[in-house]
């Protein structure tokens, strides 16, 4: 079997456990990190992942760890390190038009009609997996099985199993499609099954779980479908507000709860090395913290501890972004030195040079922008689960002992940050102007009836405006669009309803090397970039209807396609919801 060569932050993004990888000897279905035997003999505290922040917020507080490169560990690139399972486990011979089940050293083990070409197993199953079928059964509890092909056909006979079933038809349709059994000669129309709910058969082919049970509707899919397996992601920008690598690791997901416990009984240095040296060596915590600690006198550990304990930590992904949003703007004003890394070899975490910061650009409509060159920073992504057809959360948790632990991704790039110019003293600008407009006061209703951020009329204007500004940049800074993310800030001051936002623009890759600094080097000439992205704000190829559509209740865009304002998914945080191009196009900065 060939191996299909992913990256790390792929996984995170779109190939997690439970969805469906188109390989080089057809399609698998990814393991969970349970089952999936990737850490081999090491624990999975070797490649874990130090941001207290967002662990702190994840589900049982989990631990985040990184999914390992064949580098890693000491494999030839082309050698496979995490287990997937063929599936659907159905396949459809185009040259016989049968529909049938490869089954292994069976005595038929293919294609009735191919036994003859293909009679050793492994040649026909080689020849299976080429030609699976691009069908199964899904349903929003997040089961996954093949479809019941033979269940689906009215039969005339009762208990009839036939090994493999005729495919007759042809054309774009699926009501062209009829499935026939040969034994009894019931049939099924392949457009009728697509339309209707069968039984589900609770099942994780990711945790070689079948038949668990389940009360739910299942529906047939299109294994391709971007529904059938959508990722739930967590991610934080590192902005250290402590002040040295000591603080970092105190202040990390092992050590600080061991503080809180610990720190009254401590009377010296040398008892917390004991203490960190004991996990160190029982695999509990990783020895970049123990190497660390050690580099320390007994005074300045006893007064890191202080700080790190004296901090407090957000108590919700929605005040973790609003503490990046207001370190942004302190940056912004006053510039932040470069961080270390405390991951040996890799870059900075977070750098801000106040002296290229352009703090007025004039917009076309005459507003001022303030633009932050961000030359240094460090994401961390993590996959919580994920969702079959907008359902529930299957959790991706992997559980080693007591320990609950998360995949997730560290990358390192550079980034725009860009929000209202402040007055002359401030950090920021006091509040946003106003947005005039049917558009903007339909978002502020839906606002008001829904109390979500996203739909608050400051928010879709920030994030318009980033889908713009990223397809802008792309023509400029060396980088697709689908290469440059975004992340987007509003605040809502609930006593006097004044609303301020901003924009952060990234690009950012796993390793230790960054980027380039293709997209800093457009600050100097943003403005030119700001009017290349307004410039046809106007129009839209799919006017008169894209322009004409209005928020609503059940909906969530206004005036809003991919010939406009919609990006990859790989750039857009919200799934290319919560856009309106009419929003921006009344209120030009």
């Amino acid at each position: 079997m060939r191996a299909q060569a992913i990256r790390p932050s792929q996984y995170i993004t779109t190939y997690g456990a439970g969805s469906i990888l188109e390989g080089p000897d057809g399609p698998r279905v990814v393991y969970d990190l349970e089952h999936s035997d990737v850490f081999g003999q090491n624990a999975p505290v070797t490649f874990a992942i130090h941001e207290s922040g967002l662990s702190n917020l994840l589900p049982e507080r989990a631990q985040i760890v990184r999914i390992p490169t064949n580098a890693e560990m000491q494999l030839k690139d082309g050698e496979a390190i995490y287990k997937t399972s063929p599936f659907p486990r159905w396949s459809l011979c185009v040259t016989h038009n049968r529909l049938y089940r490869y089954q292994h050293l069976a005595s038929r083990t293919g294609c009735p009609g191919c036994v003859e070409t293909f009679p050793h197993w492994n040649e026909a199953r080689r020849k299976a997996r080429k030609e699976a079928i691009r069908f199964v059964r899904a349903c929003p509890a997040g089961h996954l099985d093949d479809v019941d092909w033979v269940g689906i056909i009215t039969h005339a006979r009762p208990n009839c199993q036939p090994e493999s079933l005729r495919w007759q038809g042809t054309g774009g349709s699926l009501r062209n499609i009829t499935i026939e059994c040969p034994d009894c000669g019931g049939a099924a129309n392949l457009g009728t099954a697509y339309a209707r709910e069968w039984r589900c058969s609770g099942s994780y082919p990711e945790r070689d779980l079948t038949n668990v049970g389940c009360a739910r509707g299942a529906r047939i899919m299109q294994r391709g479908s971007a529904n059938l397996h959508v990722s739930e992601l967590a991610s934080s920008v590192t902005i250290p507000n402590l002040d040295t690598t000591l603080h970092q690791v105190l202040a990390s997901a092992w050590v600080r709860p061991l503080l809180i416990v610990q720190r009254p009984l401590l009377q010296s240095g040398s008892q917390l090395r004991l203490i960190i040296r004991q996990l160190s060596d029982a695999n509990a915590i990783p020895n970049t913290v123990l190497n660390e600690v050690n580099k320390y006198s007994d005074n300045m550990l006893f007064q890191a501890m202080d700080d790190v304990l004296a901090s407090s930590l957000p108590a919700s992904l929605e005040e973790a972004r609003q503490n990046e949003f207001r370190q942004l703007q302190l940056a912004a004003t006053s510039g932040h030195p470069s961080q270390p890394s405390q991951t040996p070899g890799a870059p900075p975490l977070f750098e801000v040079i106040q002296s290229k910061v352009q703090p007025s650009i004039l917009g076309p409509g005459g507003r001022l922008l303030r633009v932050t060159p961000v030359s240094r920073l460090r994401v961390v992504m993590v996959q919580l689960g994920y969702r079959r057809m907008d359902g529930d959360l299957v959790s991706a948790a992997y559980r080693e002992g007591q320990n609950v632990w998360l995949p997730g991704a560290e990358l390192h790039g550079e980034g725009i940050f860009i929000d209202l110019s402040p007055q002359p003293g401030e950090s920021s600008a006091q509040g946003h102007f106003q947005l005039v407009g049917l558009d903007a006061a339909g978002w502020s209703d839906q606002w008001q009836q829904s109390g979500e951020l996203t739909s608050h009329p400051v928010f879709v204007w920030w994030h318009t405006l980033a889908h713009r500004l990223i397809l802008a940049l792309s023509v400029d800074s060396g980088y697709s669009s689908a290469a440059i993310r975004e992340r987007i800030y509003a605040r809502v001051d609930p006593a006097t309803g004044a609303a301020t936002g901003g924009i952060l623009l990234y690009t950012a890759q796993p390793g230790g090397d960054g980027t380039l600094g293709g997209l800093i080097a457009l600050v100097p000439r943003f403005d030119r970039v700001l009017i290349a992205a307004l410039r046809e704000v106007d129009s839209c190829s799919n006017d008169p209807l894209c322009s004409e559509e209005r928020i609503a209740a059940g909906r969530a865009n206004g005036a809003a396609c991919y010939a406009c304002s919609m990006v990859s998914e790989t750039s857009c945080e919200h799934r290319n919801m919560w856009l309106d191009r009419n929003v921006l196009r009344i209120n030009v900065p």
